[in-house]
């Protein structure tokens, strides 16, 4: 959460936004001590896909190593516009971005427009490749909260190991004249977070990274660490400094750390609507394994209480380590219900 700017999203509050949240937080916490599916209120957060596609080639991303199995494609205008006919008025945090690069889709910036009309808070995340005076000053215009630009690497040779086809330099100027046209404009928005993603290759140049974002005067650093996928990825990857890792890892076994959690807010309080309308519980389901229905062709009420979510929740609730992509993640809360309350002691 630290891309984000706190007075903005606390004024895109509403009281029928606040009244929706309520029902939902409290909805989950019911869920989690009693380990049953209680639904109460829409969600509240949403992430939207404006597209799949990506001008870099990542190894550790799906799109980037080609292991999409979703078709390719961009969100129409007309796809985004129902998504806020049917839950604009109820959610207030809106991520726009996912699997692919946001600036791809031309009607990204429209997008935003239309959120930012209904008060919504909006972020992205982007590889920085676009970055040329007309986009920087309709991004500014557009109302964007904040975005996060990922530079993982101050030279050329680390940079582009992990940013394949990437330019260091190209994001490095682009992120400068970012700050510049946002001066010149006498604008606060959008908040910049220079994110660096620490890994094996670059994870000296930590030092070099935090001297470069306060030379091009970023609003924001986030050092974060990185997702594997196999015990192959963990060997070339994880950096060598553990705390940089989200895993316990010995070169021969990786874990996830803090993987005991048991209960996740996420299936109550918010969903990701893939480009071409198809809703899925949260970003760790890349490829759509776990589709919940289609925003083009069904109310959003009824996906989001239909009989596949509600069985998800309930999963996620009594066997969480049986959702395969729920066990790479540590997201979510820990034991925070006493155990003699909890329904499963014995």
């Amino acid at each position: 959460m630290n891309e984000l700017i706190l007075l903005n999203l606390l004024r895109s509050l509403t009281f029928r936004r606040v009244v929706n949240l309520l029902k939902t937080s409290i909805s989950f916490l019911l869920s989690a001590l009693i380990n049953k599916n209680i639904l109460w209120g829409r969600p509240t957060i949403l992430t939207i896909e404006p597209t799949n596609l990506c001008n870099l080639r990542c190894p550790l991303c799906t799109t980037g190593s080609g292991e999409m199995e979703r078709s390719a494609g961009k969100m129409t205008i007309d796809t985004f516009k129902q998504i806020m006919q049917k839950l604009g008025d109820d959610i207030f945090f809106l991520l726009l971005y996912h699997q692919g690069e946001p600036y791809l889709n031309k009607h990204f910036l429209e997008f935003v427009r239309l959120a930012k009309e209904k008060n919504i808070y909006c972020t992205t995340s982007s590889n920085g490749h676009y970055f040329t005076d007309e986009f920087i000053r309709e991004t500014i215009a557009s109302g964007l909260d904040s975005m996060i630009v990922s530079l993982d690497g101050v030279t050329q040779d680390v940079y582009e190991k992990y940013r394949v086809k990437g330019n260091v330099h190209k994001v490095v100027d682009g992120m400068r004249r970012f700050m510049e046209i946002k001066k010149e404009m006498n604008s606060k928005t959008p908040l910049i977070a220079l994110q660096f993603l620490v890994m094996k290759h670059n994870e000296s140049q930590i030092a070099d990274v935090k001297k470069l974002a306060e030379d091009i005067g970023v609003d924001r650093l986030l050092i974060k660490n990185i997702e594997v996928r196999s015990l192959e990825e963990a060997k070339e990857w994880l950096p060598v400094d553990d705390k940089y890792r989200r895993y316990h890892f010995d070169g021969e076994h990786y874990e996830v750390k803090n993987a005991d959690k048991k209960s996740c807010p996420r299936p109550w309080l918010s969903t990701l609507i893939n480009w071409d309308g198809s809703v899925v519980p949260c970003c760790f389901d890349k490829n759509g394994h776990y589709e919940m229905g289609n925003i083009n062709k069904q109310n959003m009420d009824d996906i989001w209480q239909n009989e596949k979510f509600t069985k998800f929740r309930y999963q996620l609730l009594t066997n969480r380590k049986s959702i395969d992509m729920c066990r790479n993640c540590n997201q979510g809360l820990g034991s925070f219900i006493p155990k003699f309350l909890s329904k499963n002691h014995k």
